[in-house]
């Protein structure tokens, strides 16, 4: 008999479903880096990404299943919560320091590229599980952290008092705990990842996503880019 497909939340790339203990996502690109990645976190012993198991009759992609649940809508995550993962964001980055892909770019480690809570699981209401690596590639840590700093501190949310986001920013930065990724280095690389994503949605013609971005981007200037980096201007 044939297995129930259960779509699943969480992918805003692919189409993602659940089939007994393992999930299939269609495939739009190249994903054999992506594969040789899973192999090497699998090799690592890294239990936070799913394994590659093959394609299906279908063509899809056939990954193992982390149970858990994705906090889709979800956005108050607690101190413990961001403490869990910076050190999820660290022990992934760790593990893929030697990928040969990484290492061939003379790159720091594999960033994920995405790691928001929408691709992360969670179990016990921790962070324990990271999915949708489609964009991942060779980089260094400080732009995938900062990247990740903006998504899980929601950076840019008006209701949200400075002081409090810049104390939850460097929370998450010293659970991280890396050398080359303090809260001054990461308060300069916002606004360049920022900026990044509102030109990426504004040649897609995503105007909803165009302006959030750019709100973010003003919000992160003011708030915490000028804090760390004042520019002296009367």
């Amino acid at each position: 008999m044939t297995e129930a497909e259960i779509p699943l939340a969480g992918g805003q790339i692919s189409t993602v479903v659940r089939v007994g203990d393992t999930v299939r996502r269609t495939i739009r690109r190249d994903m054999s880096l992506q594969h040789a990645l899973f192999a090497h976190l699998d090799r690592k012993d890294f239990s936070g990404a799913p394994r590659f198991l093959g394609h299906d009759p279908q063509g899809r992609e056939i990954l193992t299943f982390l149970p858990g649940h994705v906090p889709v809508g979800e956005g108050d995550f607690t101190d413990v919560q961001l403490v869990a993962a910076a050190r999820l964001l660290r022990a992934y980055h760790d593990a893929t320091a030697d990928f040969a892909p990484v290492v061939a770019a003379h790159a720091e480690i594999m960033c994920h590229n995405d790691w928001t809570p929408a691709n992360t699981v969670m179990t016990d209401g921790l962070p324990t599980g990271m999915i949708d690596f489609d964009t991942a590639a060779p980089g260094t840590r400080l732009w995938d952290l900062t990247y990740s700093v903006w998504a899980w501190l929601d950076f840019g949310d008006p209701d949200r008092p400075p002081a409090e986001q810049r104390r939850r920013m460097e929370l998450f930065i010293a659970a991280y705990a890396h050398s080359s990724c303090t809260p001054g280095l990461v308060a300069a690389c916002l606004p360049a990842r920022q900026a990044g994503r509102a030109r990426w949605a504004r040649e897609r013609n995503i105007a909803a996503a165009t302006d959030w971005a750019q709100a973010c981007l003003g919000w992160t200037l003011a708030n915490i880019t000028a804090f760390y980096h004042p520019d002296g201007m009367p």
